[in-house]
């Protein structure tokens, strides 16, 4: 789990199936020492955490990704203390068990980050 460790929830709601959220990086986290060194990154295995740790605090069960419809990373996340991440995240119930999931996050107003998927409770 990521939350609360490389990035706190400043803002929360969600509504019908509909997320938004702003969430602050930790800049001194320990995987930028090697994602890069010198030119830190937020990988984009955290991006698609990210989304799943919020589908998680929605709906307070645990999902694991089923399937990935896309995953495109449009522009990297350089961490800065305090930046402010938007993010988006859309859950449609597909079977008892099931979620299609779409998400996107923003950084300084460009989006850096969609994806399309489908998660199942675990």
């Amino acid at each position: 789990m990521l939350k609360d460790d490389l990035y706190t929830i400043t803002a929360f709601t969600e509504t019908d199936g509909q997320i938004h959220s702003t969430i602050r990086l930790n800049a001194q986290h320990r995987i930028f020492e090697g994602h890069f060194p010198g030119q830190p990154v937020l990988p984009g295995v955290c991006m698609v955490q990210i989304i799943k740790e919020l589908v998680e605090t929605a709906t307070g069960k645990t999902w694991t990704m089923s399937q990935s419809d896309y995953l495109k990373f449009l522009s990297p996340i350089i961490p800065a203390d305090g930046q402010a991440i938007e993010a988006t995240v859309t859950m449609e119930q597909k079977e008892q068990d099931e979620l299609f999931v779409t998400g996107t996050l923003l950084c300084d107003e460009r989006v850096c980050f969609k994806s399309k998927a489908t998660f199942t409770v675990n």
